[in-house]
Parts: structure tokens; C-alpha cells; sequence
């Protein structure tokens, strides 16, 4: 179960009109589903189904330059989402970790937040730590305008 929901996690945010995604701090806690990695030279995309979830992760594999993580984000619901929580889990050639981030991604093309859509998939990318080879992301949460969650289990 959690090797299917590994590949929906990966995939979302790089719109032709731009995209935009912060990196939080630094954070320990590992979601419970949704892992997909990507090894550089892979450029399969991966998705992977959560039942019942709001959004589906689909992963881009690692960019050609080795500096970023592609993934793009599906929105399976009519429930206003205000932001979609991410975790980005890197390693090097010997499996050591090199960093762990929580990303909190909004729809933000330049500096106008726009509102996130059902039916609507957005690409983007996040950047990587130099000395990582391998990237695992997962969806770990939707925030709803009304302020209610969704969360992997």
C-alpha cells in the first residue's frame, strides 16, 4: 500500500504561467504514505493514487541539471484548498540523508496568489541540496480555506 501511494506524492507546481513554492524548515517527522523517489537518471513520472485524498502527487523524477525535484499536483475535489504540504526527504549515493524539508506550496504565479482548482494539475519544483542524488517526496497534508485537513495515514 504505501509503494502505491509513494508514486502519486511526486508531481506538481511548473505552469507554463510560472509557479512558486517555499521550503520550510527543516523537519523530522516522516509521513505515514505517499513516498516516491526518483534516482537522477530516471525521467519516468510516477503517480500514485491515495483513496479518498483531495489531490494526487504525481513525481517528475529529478531535472536534467540535477538542481531540482519536478512534481506535479492534481485537484480532486471542490473543496477550497488553501495550500498543499509536502515532504521532501534527500539523499546521497550511500543512502545517507542528506536533507528532510517540509514544502508548503501555494498556487503563487509571480507574486499574485491564486486559488488552487478542482480538475486543475500544477507543476513545479523545488530545489535540491548539491550533494544529493536521490529525492523521496510525499504528501503529507491539504490545508482547506475553512481551515479543516486532510492528512496521509
Amino acid at each position: 500500500m504505501k509503494i502505491h501511494i509513494a508514486l502519486i506524492v511526486a508531481a506538481v507546481f511548473l505552469s507554463a504561467c510560472g509557479g512558486n513554492n517555499q521550503r520550510a524548515s527543516n523537519s523530522k517527522s516522516q509521513p505515514a504514505a505517499s513516498a516516491a523517489s526518483s534516482n537522477t537518471g530516471s525521467q519516468s513520472a510516477a503517480s500514485q493514487t491515495t483513496t479518498g485524498a483531495p489531490v494526487e502527487l504525481i513525481l517528475g523524477g529529478i531535472t536534467p541539471d540535477k538542481t531540482n525535484v519536478s512534481y506535479k499536483i492534481k485537484v480532486n475535489t471542490d473543496k477550497p484548498i488553501d495550500e498543499v504540504h509536502l515532504a521532501l526527504k534527500e539523499t546521497d549515493d550511500k543512502g545517507k540523508v542528506v536533507e528532510e524539508t517540509t514544502i508548503d506550496w501555494q498556487n503563487i504565479v509571480g507574486s499574485t496568489r491564486r486559488p488552487i482548482e478542482n480538475g486543475k494539475t500544477y507543476e513545479d519544483q523545488t530545489p535540491l541540496d548539491p550533494s544529493a542524488l536521490k529525492a523521496e517526496v510525499t504528501l503529507k497534508e491539504v490545508i482547506f480555506k475553512d481551515g479543516t485537513r486532510w492528512t496521509t495515514r
